[in-house]
Order: structure tokens, then C-alpha cells, then sequence
């Protein structure tokens, strides 16, 4: 790994999202979800005392927005209730709330009032796929229906929400069809994560490429572009792969469409786990730095914490870019190599050799 990150740095910039996961108890099993590890315990959960610790942390920090994830973040029982008390600071702390949901206890209309009148700023509902299918195949539960009465009821409200799809190798394939019934049900905008593995492979580098190529996987998902459009032009496609893993003509179609790097990289947003500890991010939840209300209890102190702790030097580490040739790139700043979790299980190197293989084999049958 290179250290030619532009935010190889120990200091924190301001913090703007704070990411809390309220359980880890969830209704689904997603194959791609990327912290299946942790396992769905409906007894994983933060204490509602703890989580009130939180929100008063973030408002001491001066955070904009508070982002509530899981598991399943609407089974947490005092939901409405820690959305209420988020509320009660905004006058004061000009702070926001959001949920990402699965959309399948969204199908009560009621609730749905009940998240809006508490408080609730923003929902993402992760769509799962197209039809029965698609839901049994990606989640092992047929919610396809409950999720389209979700968006339903989500699009009657005033309410800013974005649907959004993890792309895999299975969901691409239906992709369109997806986007275009949720929009027929009042969905307006739509993202895209191409999907992170973030769990150890058996196979690594070359043979896990060959395996799970983000070429093909950008090349199915832009072979709709068209299509795409004509539905609507209101998507984009979240941060995630390196932008090598795409052609210039691919990123030349993308313009406007590509958001930017993740919190990582911006080194301007944190997250807390159900135990009240500091992680890198969600992905790395085998990596906790210290604990809210043991090791910090105040902005200040946390600053000073998150140095001494070795916090700092691990983002740092995490920060690094993938090859020494990433710092000569036209799209280094825009980049930023790409997901960190990524190399986890292939190198720069592989990626590279796999991308030249490509080509060749496309030379060869043009």
C-alpha cells in the first residue's frame, strides 16, 4: 500500500454524520450483506440511555447528521422515541435524522405517520431485488410486495427518501425492472453501491477477480444505461470501486453520476456500534477504538482520544492508497483508491492484470 492518500493526516476535520448502529437483530438475511459476521441477535442493541448519550455527544460535536443503521434499525423498540429526543436538539443544534431501512415494517401506514410526526428527515430503503424471486433468492424472504407498500406509503408523506440497490451479479439482471416498478409506486430517486465483499475469501487476487469481476459487473449495469434513462435520470451510483475498474469511456458516460469518496477518505464523519465503540466504519466492526462514556465523554476529548488510542494511525493506515502509481492518476482526488475494504481480498496488482486479460480477450473477438 502507498501512502499517497491527500488526508494521510492524525487531525480530524469536522464532523458531519455520525453513524449509529441501533441493533443488529434484522428481519432478512441479504447474501451481500456486509457485516453478516455479526450476527443477527435480537438481543444486540444499544441501550436507549446509551443512545441519548450519543445523540448529546453529536450535538456537543456539532454534528449535522445522525444516520441510523443495523440490522434492521426500525426494529429498535424506542425508535420513535430517540427520533423525538434528535428532534427536541434541531431548534438548538440544527441536527437532522436518518434511517436506512430494509422498507418491510414500512408497509404500516401508521408507523410510517409515526417516524415523520417524531421527527424523521431522511430514509434510504434498500431495494432487494425484482419480484418474489429476486427477494427469495437475495434476502431467503419474500418482502417484494411489503417493500412496494412501503414506498407507497413513504411517497405520501412529506418525506425525503431515496431508494437504493446494492448492483450484484444476480440483481443487475433485473435492475431496470426494479427501478421501474418502485417508481411506479412513488419512488423518485435511486442510488447504486456496487457491491463490497467484505467477507475473507478462500480464493484471493486473481482467481477471486476472475470469480467476482467488477468489470463485468460495470459492463451489465451500463449495458442499461439507456434504459435506465428513459425510467429516470434521477440515480447515481454510491462510492465504491476504484475508478481504474472503469474505462475512460465508461467514466465519460458517468459524469455527473459518480459521488464522491467515503467518510474514510473525507475523514469527516464516525460511527458507533451497539456498544457505544468508535469504528472505522460499519465494515470494520472487528476494529473498536475505546468507548463513548468510558474513554471519552466530550468533542474535546474525543479529539484527544482518537490520537492517542492509535484511532488516527489506523484511518490513516486505512487511507493508503493501493499502489505507489495511484498517486500520478487523473482521478486521485475523485478516487481516492477506491473503498478501503476492497483489497481485503485482491491487490492493485491483480486488478490490474485482470483489467489487461480483458482487454485482450475483447481484442481477440473483436
Amino acid at each position: 500500500m502507498s501512502d499517497a492518500s491527500p488526508h494521510a493526516t492524525g487531525e480530524l476535520s469536522m464532523i458531519k454524520q455520525c453513524t449509529v448502529v441501533l441493533t443488529r437483530h434484522c428481519n432478512l438475511r441479504c447474501d451481500f450483506c456486509y457485516v453478516k459476521r455479526a450476527g443477527y441477535s435480537q438481543a444486540d442493541r444499544i441501550d436507549y440511555a446509551d443512545l441519548q448519550r450519543v445523540v448529546d455527544f453529536c450535538c456537543d460535536a456539532g454534528v449535522k447528521f445522525i444516520f441510523f443503521t443495523g440490522g434492521e434499525p426500525l426494529l429498535y423498540p424506542q425508535i420513535l422515541e430517540i427520533l423525538q429526543y434528535i428532534n427536541s436538539k434541531k431548534q438548538s443544534h440544527n441536527i437532522q435524522a436518518a434511517i436506512a431501512s430494509n422498507g418491510v415494517v414500512l408497509k404500516n401506514q401508521s408507523f410510517c405517520q409515526k417516524l415523520v410526526d417524531s421527527g424523521l428527515d431522511y430514509l434510504d430503503i434498500s431495494m432487494k431485488g425484482f419480484g418474489s424471486q429476486d427477494w427469495k433468492q437475495a434476502t431467503g424472504y419474500d418482502g417484494a410486495e411489503q417493500q412496494l407498500q412501503a414506498i407507497r406509503n413513504v411517497a405520501a408523506l412529506n418525506l425525503n427518501f431515496t431508494c437504493s440497490m446494492v448492483v450484484t451479479s444476480a440483481s443487475v439482471q433485473t435492475l431496470c425492472e426494479a427501478v421501474q416498478q418502485a417508481q411506479e409506486n412513488g419512488a423518485r430517486q435511486f442510488s447504486f453501491t456496487f457491491v463490497i465483499d467484505n467477507e475473507p475469501s478462500k480464493t484471493k487476487d486473481l482467481v477471486y477477480l476472475q470469480e467476482h469481476s467488477p468489470f463485468k459487473l460495470i459492463d451489465s449495469f451500463l449495458a442499461q444505461r439507456d434504459r435506465l434513462d428513459a425510467i429516470t435520470t434521477d440515480w447515481w451510483i454510491e462510492y465504491s470501486l476504484p475508478l481504474c475498474a472503469y474505462t475512460e469511456e465508461q467514466l465519460a458516460l458517468l459524469k455527473g453520476k459518480m459521488a464522491s469518496p467515503c467518510q474514510i477518505h473525507h475523514n469527516n464523519a464516525i460511527t458507533f456500534n451497539t456498544k457505544l465503540e468508535l469504528l472505522p466504519c460499519d465494515m470494520y466492526l472487528e476494529h473498536p477504538f475505546g468507548q463513548l462514556g468510558k474513554d471519552f465523554s466530550t468533542y474535546q476529548e474525543f479529539k484527544e482520544f482518537i490520537v492517542q488510542s492509535g484511532y488516527s494511525d489506523f484511518m490513516n493506515t486505512l487511507r493508503q492508497m493501493p499502489a505507489a502509481e495511484c498517486a500520478d492518476c487523473l482521478h486521485l482526488q475523485a478516487c481516492r483508491g477506491g473503498c478501503p475494504v476492497l483489497w481485503k481480498n485482491y491487490s492493485f496488482s491483480s486488478l490490474k492484470a485482470l483489467r489487461e486479460s480483458s482487454k485482450l480477450h475483447w481484442i481477440q473477438e473483436k
